[in-house]
């Protein structure tokens, strides 16, 4: 953060996305039109032992979000979600298909396909402008050291095996972190709603 610390459009607020009174605060004392909402829990191995954490950020976080984005009219609601919702793909498989049918196979991903159907009924419930995304994994300088990249790589420079689930044969799709912030930048000032 401290290289936009000083850019007159960027200001930091701390604070729980669960807290409605701070967030109706902020949008409206902001004046926020756009909201691009990246907020969730999203390591899926610490999902397993603390899914209740994940419900509450992923689900109810985003619903707060949502109810406040109605009541002050938010212009577009950028939901940030992921390819996990789909379930597992097949190793036949090379590509999801966005018109899947959401099975979700870990906490983490029935929390952020809980909050892609809420978002979902915001939309065909009060007509609100939102947008989902769904990406996969994003890898970059900086990144957290139990995700898998780093995780790896620090197993491996110890001299340990790596951890790995079920019998290894599973695939993973990576994104560079500035592939996805180019990304986002065309989602947020060219991306339109169906």
């Amino acid at each position: 953060m401290d290289e936009v610390k000083d850019y007159p459009n960027y200001k930091f607020v701390k604070g729980n996305i669960c807290s409605s009174d701070l967030v109706n605060f902020v949008l409206e004392n902001e004046k926020i039109d756009t909201i691009m909402h990246f907020a969730a829990q999203t390591h899926v191995d610490n999902s397993f032992g603390n899914s209740f954490q994940f419900t509450q950020n992923n689900i109810m976080g985003t619903h707060v979000l949502l109810e406040s984005a109605k009541v002050h009219g938010i212009k577009r609601f950028i939901h940030v979600s992921t390819d996990e919702v789909y379930g597992e793909q097949r190793l036949d498989q090379e590509a999801m298909d966005e018109e899947a049918v959401l099975e979700p196979t870990n906490p983490y991903a029935a929390t952020k396909a809980g909050a892609e159907f809420l978002a979902k009924s915001y939309h065909r419930s009060f007509g609100m402008p939102i947008i989902i995304t769904r990406g996969n994994n994003v890898y970059g300088p900086h990144q957290y050291p139990e995700k898998l990249i780093p995780k790896f790589i620090n197993q491996l420079m110890r001299g340990r095996a790596v951890t790995l689930h079920g019998t290894g044969a599973n695939t993973r799709n990576f994104l560079f972190v500035e592939d996805v912030a180019r990304a986002f930048e065309i989602i947020l000032f060219k991306a339109e709603v169906r």
